[in-house]
């Protein structure tokens, strides 16, 4: 819907620049609220699903129908349910999911092993402390520690920085703006003007006294005051944003006491009412009737805008946006090099009228103070969708099935009743059914059964219910957000690790979503605000070359399961005697990382320089004096230990050795025992044969044939001997136990 036409008109001066600007960005401003209209609607919409309200037609045509009308608020649920994760994810107990780390120089990377003396020109340099060479890879060493130290400077003020304009709670407020209507957006670095109150000792009293300080901080928008480039599908293609504020009376007359703004312009603002300034729109007023608010029409605050964008230099001179120089003739040449160009600047107007204006503090190609997290992008429009969008359908149905229902088991509920009005008539003269009634028989029948006729209706629940259950399971796969996100375990299986991997894939869809708030909000807005403190910030100790390590997915995601992991290990390998000795090269570390998974601060612990300088006077103190018996006793012990493990190791190698040539000689001298045996046996049936030669008169053809037998046999009982004593030898005695 169009937004509704002012009822006054401004004499504008086609001479004046600032009227003119002024005329462009009220044509501009028209045009982008007109455009808008469609995702005004989508947003009201779904703002009635996430508060589970029908629209009027539909609550009108229900009740003329004489028809129930609830609505099943699974969409709120759902939106809270992935709302809470997704928080949960980025900031668990507030804790900070981005980093600041130096910027890889390769350079000073290669000079670290350089030995070569640094000469000033008189000698190779040597430190006054303790007379050595100084050589360049001490000095690469030094800058790179010194990179490191302002690093962590410039970390601990942005921390500073964000704390005090509370960015953790407004980042909330985003993602709920994101998970309801679909787009979320912060706005900063912006400059907060604060009053530190001190008290200073002046002739012997104290007295108070205000100084007025400068931090950037962070703001929330709201995204019905947010009024994009739409031709843009990011917001770092928008030429130009529109933001509203609303502002008392009292705000705007106080507007010339701050820079860039000009009194004749805010005097021309104060002339007009509030109502004069105010762009209505129906969608508007829904959205303030939602939230149980009255109309815009009642809204007694004025209408500000903020326009973002190229302006043209010689309006924001003439604005006093930019200093001129105080020389006139540099003016006038700083004016004429100046003209005809733009520079991105800041316009706040209200009512069609220009009340002052600024040069953006950031001075790069592109730049817009805003950033836009998306619960699910839209790659054509900077607006995303939230999720009552992408289950409008879902819960639509759930509402009609859930309608029928109600309406089904009501009408099913008793049977439907016919009276004949001619043979009977009710005692109490009221024609409606209740317990106990009386009715008077009038005549023409002798059965009152025969006056009263009951009809049954057929019972759809069943079949209703199979649908509903449908549209639940539709609700949770469409949304993303299933049962177990919302603490109930439906189908899953009861196992540990079954929940795990069901927890896992929860999480799938959460961790894009992370990644995409690390890529569109915390790196962009905490390079913003080292970009802001490199530039105005007076203290030189943190400033230097950095790089924005955000770390949602890479810190956050996996923090419980490290600290659970670390602290087994410390528990597993502290108690192991072979392991214990070692880890404590490396305790401090472990500590460290230790400290950083429990969310503990890390001053708790101490620096490596705290450490080295406490090793130094241990052993300042401990030299020449007699050492504690008891560390003594316990370095006995350990060396003790040490060595007992090492002779145990030892004669276990010997004992395996010994075993292995003692199972050797026995198998040989199996080997020979069997061949004699077999020997005597073969002698022993040759004897045998020559008997019965003898005794029977066996011809010497038979008695070949049985020689030819018995050396067949021995030969087989011979190849099967060696084979299975091959296999002993190759796999062990027990190697063919249980074969033939």
């Amino acid at each position: 819907m169009k937004p509704e036409p002012k009822d006054y008109e401004h004499d504008y001066d086609k001479d004046n620049k600032i009227d003119m600007l002024a005329m462009e960005l009220e044509r501009q401003l028209t045009q982008v609220i007109n455009d808008r209209t469609v995702i005004d609607s989508r947003m009201v919409e779904d703002l009635k699903n996430y508060h589970g309200k029908l629209d009027d037609e539909t609550i009108d045509a229900l009740k003329k129908a004489k028809r129930s009308h609830p609505f099943i608020k699974l969409t709120r649920a759902k939106t809270n349910a992935g709302e809470s994760q997704l928080v949960d994810l980025l900031f668990p107990n507030d804790d900070k999911n981005y980093g600041i780390k130096p910027t890889p120089k390769p350079d000073l990377a290669a000079k670290l092993d350089d030995e070569t003396p640094v000469d000033l020109g008189d000698g190779p340099y040597q430190n006054d402390d303790d007379g050595e060479v100084v050589t360049q890879g001490d000095l690469a060493e030094r800058e790179l520690e010194i990179a490191k130290e302002r690093c962590e400077n410039m970390e601990l003020t942005i921390d500073d920085q964000l704390i005090e304009t509370k960015y953790n709670s407004r980042s909330r407020k985003a993602i709920h703006d994101a998970c309801v209507v679909g787009t979320g957006i912060l706005k900063g670095p912006v400059v907060m003007g604060k009053l530190n109150k001190a008290y200073t000792e002046q002739n012997g009293e104290f007295i108070l006294e205000l100084k007025e300080a400068f931090t950037p901080g962070v703001e929330v928008v709201r995204p019905w005051d947010f009024f994009p480039d739409l031709s843009a599908s990011e917001i770092s293609e928008a030429e130009f944003v529109f933001e509203r504020r609303y502002m008392s009376k009292q705000q705007i007359a106080e507007l010339p006491q701050r820079k860039g703004f000009k009194a004749d312009q805010v005097k021309r603002v104060l002339k007009m009412t509030s109502q004069q300034t105010q762009h209505t729109t129906s969608y508007q007023d829904d959205v303030r009737k939602l939230a149980g608010l009255s109309d815009t029409i009642n809204d007694s605050r004025y209408e500000t805008w903020e326009y973002h964008g190229p302006i043209d230099n010689d309006v924001l001179i003439d604005v006093g946006a930019i200093d001129l120089p105080e020389d006139e003739e540099q003016a006038l040449a700083f004016i004429e090099e100046m003209s005809g160009e733009e520079t991105m600047a800041t316009v706040f107007y209200c009512g069609g009228i220009v009340m002052g204006a600024r040069v953006h503090l950031m001075s790069y190609e592109g730049y817009m103070p805003y950033r836009v997290f998306n619960w699910e992008p839209d790659d054509s429009s900077i607006f995303g969708y939230g999720i009552p969008r992408m289950v409008r359908d879902e819960q639509g149905i759930l509402n009609s099935t859930w309608r029928m229902m109600l309406d089904n088991g009501g009408i099913t509920a008793g049977p439907q009743i016919g009276v004949n009005k001619k043979h009977i008539q009710p005692a109490d003269g009221n024609w409606n059914i209740t317990p106990f009634k009386q009715w008077n028989m009038t005549g023409g029948t002798d059965d009152i059964r025969k006056v009263f006729t009951t009809v049954e209706f057929n019972s759809h629940l069943n079949e209703l219910q199979g649908v509903y259950q449908v549209a639940r399971v539709l609700f949770d796969e469409v949304s993303g957000v299933p049962m177990l996100q919302q603490g109930e375990q439906g189908q899953s299986t009861q196992t540990l690790g079954g929940m795990s991997m069901l927890m896992n894939a929860a999480n799938t869809v959460r961790r894009r979503q992370v990644k995409d708030w690390d890529d569109n909000i915390t790196e962009p807005m905490i390079s913003d605000f080292y970009h802001w403190n490199m530039s105005y910030n007076d203290d030189n100790s943190i400033k230097g070359d950095y790089q924005v390590d955000a770390r949602g997915t890479s810190a956050l995601l996996v923090k419980e399961t490290q600290a659970q992991a670390l602290t087994s290990f410390m528990s597993v390998a502290g108690s192991n005697p072979v392991f214990a000795p070692v880890l404590q090269l490396k305790a401090v570390d472990i500590l460290r990382e230790w400290v950083k998974t429990q969310g503990l601060p890390s001053s708790i612990i101490p620096t490596d320089k705290e450490l080295e300088q406490y090793q130094k006077q241990q052993a300042e103190q401990n030299e020449g004096q007699p050492q504690d018996p008891a560390m003594m006793v316990e370095q006995l012990r350990m060396q003790q230990l040490q060595a007992k493990q090492e002779f145990d190791s030892q004669m276990f190698d010997k004992k395996a050795q010994l075993d292995s040539q003692e199972q050797q000689a026995n198998i040989q001298i199996k080997y020979q025992q069997l061949a004699a045996e077999m020997q005597a046996q073969q002698s022993k049936e040759r004897v045998e044969l020559m008997k019965l030669t003898q005794n029977e008169k066996l011809s010497s053809e038979k008695l070949i044939v049985e020689l030819k037998k018995v050396q067949a046999k021995n030969e087989q009982d011979w190849a099967k001997f060696s084979a299975e004593l091959k296999i002993k030898q190759q796999a062990g005695q027990t190697a063919n136990y249980g074969l033939d």
